[in-house]
């Protein structure tokens, strides 16, 4: 997984996929693709998750992933995928910058991102391999962080596995998740 960013907008890329989930408290300013988080949705990998401004910078990540042909297969050939890019926006800044924050990515992931704008948004990273239904509870776990850290506005708060078979207990990662969450809030 590599991070990265542009002005008003912070992408976590995952090209060969991994496991998201997410917990949304209060009415979020705006969000992309939740509904494929669900424990229940066939859908089982993301390709990125975005935290912006606005919800349009998810479009030019999903260009991206496309053009390197990642994404979910609808056909047989590689270039014919769906990249699945859950976004959560903090604002309704219509510029597409998630391009530029592509681009950008190389950095390791940092354990948790936060941005706060009139709603919140985090996206915590944890090495385990995990189900949907664990990385929500994660999520849910890690939202806590956002509270210690004196936010109190509504939030989306997003947690990535890495897929790596560490033996992490889940009580243990969803006790780090919020320390990272809280770290990165008052960052």
């Amino acid at each position: 997984m590599l991070a990265g960013r542009a002005p008003g907008v912070a992408v976590v890329l995952a090209p060969s996929g991994a496991v998201a989930g997410v917990d949304v408290r209060g009415a979020p300013f705006g969000t992309r693709e939740l509904d494929l988080l669900d424990p229940s949705a066939l859908v089982r990998h993301v390709h990125a998750v975005v935290l912006a401004d606005g919800l349009a910078s998810a479009n030019g990540v999903v260009r991206w992933l496309s053009e390197r042909n990642h994404g979910f297969p609808v056909g047989p050939r590689p270039h014919e995928v769906v990249p699945i890019v859950p976004a959560a926006a903090v604002g309704d800044d219509p510029v597409d910058r998630g391009y530029a924050a592509c681009e950008d990515a190389g950095a390791e992931v940092p354990g948790a991102i936060v941005v706060v704008g009139r709603v919140a948004a985090a996206l915590v990273v944890v090495d385990a391999d995990l189900t949907k239904a664990e990385c929500r509870r994660v999520a849910m776990t890690a939202h806590d962080g956002l509270a210690r850290a004196g936010v109190r506005v509504p939030a989306t708060v997003f947690a990535l596995a890495t897929g790596n078979p560490t033996g992490a207990v889940l009580d243990d990662l969803c006790v780090t998740a919020t320390e990272a969450v809280q770290r990165a809030a008052t960052a």
